[in-house]
């Protein structure tokens, strides 16, 4: 499975590739996988509807906006592509995916470019966190894709490229939780550790478990903190079906039931409430909410398939996003995604209604007016408890702020 740097890069020219279904098709996305054609049309498991019901072209339609009538963009962090601790525009970060927020207001990036996590005080100060263990540029880190902290301090990291998960404690106390950084993914293991994981990319603290995104694993996976037992809670596997939803369980074994859920590159991962997750289907262009309580069950909100064509209409689908996270304040119930190929931030509620805060779908860099505003691939996105939206502005290297006027 190809890497989020990568897909960035597949996104400026297309090509026709062979489709694991036996049909050519072409793809604006990933045009070096062997395997798959990323773009594949999806059969629709239900049209996105706005609050009039009605549906454009391309099988769904949104809300005009989402909480507020009235947001805009600004640069909270970061200008030209580089690696420099300042503050707000003064600094540098490279490529940053995922974000998160502790309860102080300070903001987590793994700053992928730069190899290692950078944090954001609500002043717009960039430090690096723990240089003396994850030197930016070292061996430590490599590619990191997600970062979450729990409310005791703790600060997990998705090492992409290493294939593992590390922990930090408040004292400075680095461990490897999940997987064993040797850089090789190799099959998944049974819990107990060695555990092993195949390109963790998000990471999300629900008590007592840590919960992991497989992307090249297809699988969603857990970490019991407790004990650092590992397993899976669903996803099939490498080479499995596209999407299908279904149960899910906190098994030791690598994959879920026959039964269960399946996915094609789950990336982002936020839990909304005690017993809900949401996960971003990449390659599925669609969101998956997770009800862990009661029951597991997997379903699809709204409309999941990625276009066939460059043509398409996408304005009705979240297009590869990579980042969720659950709104807060005037966002309270919904999902906040960074909806990566569309350029933009997107909500969807409970019944999969989509919602446009930011962005045009043309990628470029814009603060302003938030429907004016522009992005170039947002990969991850925080929300605080006023509903500000924190993204992290992939290819424009900066953390860009959403707030309500």
């Amino acid at each position: 499975m190809v890497t989020r740097l990568a897909l960035l890069l597949a996104f400026v020219s297309a090509c026709t590739i062979s489709s694991p279904f036996g049909v050519e098709c072409v793809s604006d996305q990933n045009c070096g996988c062997a395997n798959c054609c990323i773009a594949y049309r999806c059969t629709a498991v239900g049209p996105l509807v706005n609050d009039a019901g009605s549906m454009n072209q391309d099988g769904g339609t949104m809300a005009s906006d989402a909480g507020p009538r009235s947001w805009t963009v600004s640069t909270f962090a970061g200008s030209t592509r580089g690696f420099r601790d300042a503050k707000g525009a003064d600094a540098q970060l490279a490529s940053p995916s995922q974000v998160a927020l502790d309860s102080n207001g300070l903001l987590y990036v793994a700053d992928t470019g730069n190899n290692c996590i950078r944090t954001i005080d609500p002043d717009g100060n960039v430090s690096t966190l723990a240089p003396n263990d994850w030197p930016c540029g070292g061996t430590a880190l490599d590619g990191p894709e997600g970062v979450a902290v729990d409310p005791s301090g703790n600060v997990y990291v998705a090492n992409t490229g290493k294939n593992c998960v590390l922990q930090r404690t408040p004292a400075g106390v680095v461990s490897v939780i999940g997987g064993s950084c040797t850089q090789q993914a190799n099959e998944c293991l049974n819990s107990p550790n060695p555990s092993r994981f195949a390109r963790p990319s998000a990471v999300a603290f629900s008590d007592p478990y840590l919960l992991v995104t497989e992307i090249s694993g297809n699988r969603v996976r857990w970490i019991d903190l407790r004990s650092g037992a590992a397993g899976t809670l669903a996803g099939q596997g490498s080479g499995t079906a596209p999407i299908t939803d279904g149960t899910c369980s906190f098994t030791t074994q690598c994959s879920g039931s026959a039964t269960g859920a399946k996915f094609n590159g789950p990336s982002g991962i936020a839990v909304a409430s005690p017993g809900v997750v949401y996960v971003t289907d990449v390659y599925n262009c669609a969101l998956r909410r997770m009800q862990l309580q009661p029951g597991c069950a997997i379903t699809t909100l709204g409309r999941a398939g990625c276009p066939m064509f460059v043509s398409e209409d996408t304005s009705g689908i979240i297009r590869n996003a990579w980042g969720v996270a659950a709104g807060r304040g005037p966002l309270a119930g919904l999902a906040v995604v960074a909806d990566t190929g569309n350029h933009r931030i997107a909500t969807v509620d409970e019944n999969g209604v989509l919602g446009v805060i930011a962005g045009t779908r043309v990628k470029g860099f814009m603060d302003g007016p938030a429907l004016e505003a522009q992005f170039q691939f947002p990969a991850g996105v925080a929300v605080d408890g006023s509903g500000r939206i924190f993204v992290s502005d992939g290819s424009n290297h900066r953390i860009r702020l959403v707030e309500p006027k």
